[in-house]
């Protein structure tokens, strides 16, 4: 597998050796906070997903982890780390109704810097869609060692999963464009 240096193909070729973890097929319903303090930007108020978990044993699984999420048009959008695993990330929160400050029911699927732009999206196609993977250290050494150019040098890195993993994300976020990671802005080298 060749990615001649295409950080786009580069990030194609990781999300499709990754597992898919969640799908996300729109958002509504009530709005919702969270009960964090009302200075915390992540407090809300967010709309509900309607998602589902495709693979419980990625879902849970702990570890250092690279995850992608794709648009329903197969654009990478945004890729993220977890030392803790991709559940440590797209969180299942504690809901409170924005009117009437009681308890949902149900926890709500959250993830913070992706929120707003899933939203965003869905308001402008009612019809999106998201799918998240993930790769575990280990089996994306295994990818980047099938790869030519710059990201199988971090095959060096292979006993520091968690070091894996953060160049990745940090060189795939450096060679952003509008068809890759377009939502990623706190780990963005280039503007």
């Amino acid at each position: 597998m060749n990615t001649n240096n295409d950080p786009f193909q580069a990030a194609l070729a990781i999300f499709n050796a990754a597992t898919p973890v969640l799908r996300i097929h729109g958002l509504g319903g009530s709005r919702w906070k969270r009960n964090v303090p009302e200075s915390d930007a992540r407090r809300g108020p967010w709309l509900q997903a309607r998602y589902e978990v495709i693979n419980e044993t990625a879902w849970r699984a702990k570890g250092a982890c690279l995850y992608l999420v794709a648009g329903g048009n197969a654009k990478i959008r945004y890729v993220g780390i977890s030392r803790n695993g991709v559940k440590h990330r797209w969180r299942t929160s504690p809901a409170y109704d924005i009117l009437t400050g009681q308890r949902l029911p149900v926890d709500q699927l959250f993830h913070s810097q992706c929120w707003k732009h899933i939203e965003r999206e869905a308001a402008s196609a009612a019809d999106a869609n998201f799918e998240v993977r993930c790769i575990e250290a280990n089996t994306l050494v295994t990818v980047l060692e099938q790869m030519g150019g710059p990201l199988r040098g971090f095959t060096v890195l292979r006993d520091d999963g968690e070091s894996v993993v953060a160049g990745v994300e940090r060189w795939l976020c450096n060679h952003k464009s509008l068809d890759l990671v377009s939502w990623n802005s706190a780990m963005t080298g280039k503007k």
